[in-house]
């Protein structure tokens, strides 16, 4: 059994990554551990948002099966004594092998209040959270003599100047800053587990690149706005869109969706510098462990709960009812202890629900009843054949909204149960702008996917396949 180091970033898309397909943000750290790992080219998250991707990383369970349909602390209200205390968690496989736990950053995970409920060591608040409700954070800045950070907000995305959905900088010593100290907490976690017997599991939990695009003050200069490039969907004209994703756009975030690129274009360059200045973190982590002789003999995965939509199709901002790949389509990179299979790619499609019964494996057991799949025969030998689709779910965000989307081939299928549905070739129009639903061409291809869909939700037992039968066999939408 291996020590296990668990990296995840927030709200994170893969156009900020270099070893992916960024243009212009450059991530050194991030592409160095790719080049000593298996790097996943399809991986998708079961839900984009927050509580409800993190509950299916810990569970390897559709939303759907685990119930944390929202966002804790901002939708409709749930128990999470209730619903965590009949799931099993990678956590559980993790204490019953004998692994040492530790966490520091953002948990907001929903089946249970904080990280420490599950058995982690270290910090991990209820709901969204701040590295500044950390017990340790003041004493942190105490023995270093230096004050917090100063917040300076260039931009607010919401009429009511919510500090969370903003954009800016942040002023003073970068040490004070939440990606530093979250860094810092971490080293200081590992080389307490290193002095047991015990293998350890930590979990790094960065806050960034979410919005509040906060970075530090020395990384403007890397990304110009006038350097980042104008969004093709950015003109999008909303032609047989569904009606949902303008009013998602108008109503929640309407100082970003009236936003010029000009505004835009610097919103986006802080995304860039916040994900580079977390990529220096990761890259300070890691040559710690490579100081230490930890790294080599380690497993560390790399990954996000979902993506960011930052402007695309006319300005939308965060997340929502829209099913785009910007949000969908996050990063995984996995090393092995060794660096056995450094530098391959796996292309077929995974999940964040193959997480928690990869991990299991990887400590010596298995979770069962997941809707998820081990990983690890992919890790020994990548050329394995995976998955040949795959579905994710959306329940709402600031409103309730129901969504079930699907992937084959080249294809992409978004069952809107209130809205009409949507259809595209991502690698032929990557930016998502046609809706294929009514075009003659591609009448097999919706059936083939409408197919595929109902059976994903007739085998994870998802309670909306009797709603959905008769709208994927015979279709009022395409009598319109």
């Amino acid at each position: 059994m291996s020590n296990i180091l668990y990296i995840t970033m927030d709200q994170l898309s893969l156009h900020a990554l270099s070893c992916y397909e960024s243009y212009l943000s450059e991530t050194p750290s991030i592409d160095k551990l790719a080049q000593d790992s298996v790097k996943f080219e399809k991986c998708y998250t079961a839900c984009a948002l927050c509580t409800p991707a993190r509950a299916s990383m810990l569970t390897g369970l559709y939303p759907h099966n685990h119930g944390a349909l929202h966002n804790s602390g901002i939708m409709f209200p749930f128990s999470e004594e209730d619903i965590g205390r009949r799931l099993r968690k990678f956590t559980d496989i993790l204490i019953k092998e004998g692994y040492n736990l530790g966490y520091q950053g953002k948990f907001h995970a929903g089946i249970s209040n904080t990280a420490n409920d599950l058995g982690f060591s270290g910090f991990g608040p209820r709901d969204y959270g701040n590295y500044k409700e950390s017990e340790r954070f003041r004493p942190y800045l105490e023995a270093l003599g230096i004050e917090e950070v100063e917040e300076i907000i260039e931009f607010y995305a919401q009429t009511d100047d919510n500090w969370i959905d903003s954009s800016g900088f942040e002023r003073g010593d970068i040490r004070a800053t939440g990606s530093y100290f979250l860094t810092e907490e971490t080293i200081r976690m590992i080389d307490e587990f290193t002095e047991s017997d015990k293998p350890f599991f930590h979990w790094l939990s960065f806050w960034g690149p979410h919005a509040p695009y906060w970075p530090h003050e020395s990384y403007l200069e890397m990304y110009r706005a006038e350097d980042v490039r104008r969004w093709e969907s950015f003109e999008e004209d909303w032609e047989n869109k569904p009606y949902i994703h303008q009013r998602f756009r108008e109503s929640v975030m309407g100082p970003a969706a009236h936003a010029d690129w000009d505004q835009w274009s610097t919103i986006i360059s802080r995304y860039y510098a916040y994900t580079r200045q977390i990529d220096d973190q990761i890259g300070r982590l890691i040559d710690h462990l490579k100081d230490r002789g930890l790294y080599d003999d380690m497993t560390i995965i790399f990954t996000a709960d979902h993506g960011d939509s930052l402007g695309i199709h006319n300005g939308v901002f965060d997340k929502g009812p829209m099913a785009f790949e910007q949000i969908y389509h996050i990063p995984m990179i996995i090393k092995l202890p060794n660096q056995k299979n450094q530098g391959t790619t796996h292309e077929g499609f995974i999940s964040l629900l193959d997480l928690a019964p990869t991990i299991s494996e990887l400590a010596g057991s298995e979770l069962t009843g997941t809707d998820g799949k081990s990983l690890v025969e992919i890790l020994e030998e990548p050329s394995t054949q995976g998955r040949d689709d795959y579905m994710a779910e959306f329940h709402g965000h600031r409103f309730p909204v129901g969504q079930r989307i699907i992937w084959w081939d080249r294809y992409k299928y978004v069952l809107n149960f209130a809205d009409r549905d949507e259809l595209y070739d991502v690698i032929a129009d990557p930016e998502e702008l046609v809706n294929l639903m009514r075009d003659p061409q591609f009448q097999e291809i919706k059936r083939e996917l409408r197919e595929r869909m109902l059976k994903h939700l007739y085998d994870s037992k998802d309670n909306m396949h009797d709603q959905a039968y008769r709208m994927l066999t015979d279709p009022y939408e395409d009598q319109l």
